[in-house]
């Protein structure tokens, strides 16, 4: 053998040694056996699962999906801070001070005369004649900052999201599932705009709900909340699928062996419990939302009663019909069904931390565990100090955070929990280019977005008309 690799070099060309060596380091990178190549080649191929097919297929997977994971977490950052963003707006009464929206954004007045226009037209509305009729203009100037910098947080988290779909659109990084996922993000990323302009429009007309009081609608709160919150959930899980996919690629293909089969040993019953937990997570904050919006952290400061009863006398508004509205619009429903929902979360937490203690887990799942299980102390500490210091923002702003931040221990819980198979797949790995099944998929995600927003449109109408029936019948 040796005399036969003697001969091919004294017969190379020149410069063909050192192309020759560029490809079996390139090969050696990616995990592919070298020596012995025919032979080992072969049998490695013929034993591989389809995760370990595809990533011998190409070099590329580990450092495409590594770029594509650190981007989607980078657009998952910038949503959790435009939700931290947008509830110090909410709890500073600086989201209706902009009264136009523009698709395209605005730069801020440039002159002082630009200030004064933009403050009259404020005043035109409820906010200003109901509660604000004493601010100055400069206290007018930082409401309006602070909503202009919402407002353009989110272009901007638009453009970090839409430039780099681009570019691994163009290079070819992105498989036909992973593309209609990213088709639909960005689809559901730009109705936030549209979704949070119908938030704020029904707190700059709500005399259908409200009496002219200068506030928003909780149903669209809640709706632009929890469109946020999706939009954040999809971002990081698709974020975590691909991170995986490229740590395993990296790997020999008996360490990944080793893994995929470690993986598939966690019981399943673990893993629904898992899912369950999030989810009631997921729920927990969704009713915060309401809570948000009625404003009903702003009554019964006190801990673990309210009035000094487990069930107020008030917890049902007679007056209000059908009586289901009061899960919804009853300050003092809404804001039992949040603190029973929270303490059930917290239970919910614990037992699960107990349960997945009893079975050998990986490294990462036990750490995800240990810090849901703290965070969900915390947060539930967060909220009975904002109830019972009367709502700070500070702490109200906190408390909102907390409930972003255990939902994501909960996801990133569930996900080391997967069998590598599903984990990686929920993500794609690289293939040829962007597909017609992906615009397809693109397409579809634009019509369900679009269908879903004008049914909630619709639903808020209905209730809108029913307020105003019941208000003139009395």
């Amino acid at each position: 053998m040796s005399r036969l690799r003697s001969f091919l070099r004294m017969r190379m060309p020149p410069g063909y040694a050192r192309a020759a060596f560029r490809v079996k380091s390139a090969l050696a990178r990616v995990q592919l056996p070298v020596g012995r190549l025919g032979r080992r080649l072969k049998t490695t191929i013929v034993s591989e699962t389809p995760i370990e097919e595809s990533i011998s297929k190409n070099a590329k997977p580990a450092y495409a999906n590594g770029q594509m994971a650190w981007w989607l977490y980078g657009c998952a950052g910038m949503v959790f801070g435009m939700v931290a963003l947008g509830g110090i707006t909410r709890l500073t009464g600086s989201g209706l001070s902009m009264v136009e929206w523009k698709p395209a954004g605005i730069l801020p007045p440039l002159s002082e005369a630009g200030w004064k226009r933009e403050f009259e037209k404020y005043k035109k509305f409820p906010e200003y004649q109901k509660h604000n009729d004493e601010l100055s203009l400069r206290e007018f100037k930082w409401i309006w900052y602070m909503e202009w910098g919402h407002r353009m947080a989110g272009r901007a988290t638009g453009l970090v999201f839409a430039l780099p779909l681009a570019y691994f659109g163009a290079r070819k990084f992105i498989n036909g599932p992973l593309a209609m996922r990213l088709s639909g993000l960005l689809v559901l990323g730009g109705s936030q705009g549209v979704i949070g302009w119908w938030m704020v429009k029904s707190g700059l007309d709500d005399s259908k709900r409200f009496g002219g009081e200068g506030r928003v609608s909780p149903y669209r709160l809640a709706t632009h909340l929890s469109m946020a919150f999706l939009l954040y959930t999809c971002l990081f899980n698709t974020a975590l699928g691909l991170h995986t996919a490229s740590r395993l690629s990296r790997m020999t293909p008996a360490m990944r062996a080793k893994l995929i089969a470690a993986s598939e040993k966690i019981p399943k019953s673990l893993r629904r419990a898992s899912i369950a937990v999030s989810s009631l997570v997921g729920l927990t904050a969704f009713s915060g939302a309401f809570v948000a919006g009625n404003h009903a952290g702003l009554i019964y400061d006190e801990f673990p009663k309210m009035g000094g009863q487990w069930v107020p006398d008030d917890i049902v508004d007679p007056y209000l019909k059908p009586v289901w509205r009061n899960i919804f619009e009853h300050d003092t429903m809404v804001q039992w069904n949040h603190r029973v929902l929270a303490m059930s979360t917290l239970g919910s937490v614990c037992g699960l931390y107990a349960y997945a203690s009893r079975f050998p887990i990986p490294a990462q799942a036990r750490l995800a565990g240990n810090l849901m299980l703290g965070m969900s102390a915390v947060q539930v500490s967060l909220g009975i100090s904002t109830l019972l210091l009367h709502v700070p923002v500070p702490l109200a702003s906190a408390h909102q955070m907390g409930s972003l931040t255990l939902l994501t221990l909960s996801l990133w819980f569930v996900h080391t929990l997967l069998p590598l198979r599903v984990a990686t797949s929920a993500a794609g790995l690289l293939a040829s280019a962007v597909t017609k099944r992906a615009i397809a998929g693109a397409a579809t995600s634009a019509t369900a977005t679009a269908g879903g927003f004008f049914l909630i449109k619709n639903v808020n109408e209905t209730f809108d008309s029913k307020c105003v029936d019941e208000r003139d019948g009395q």
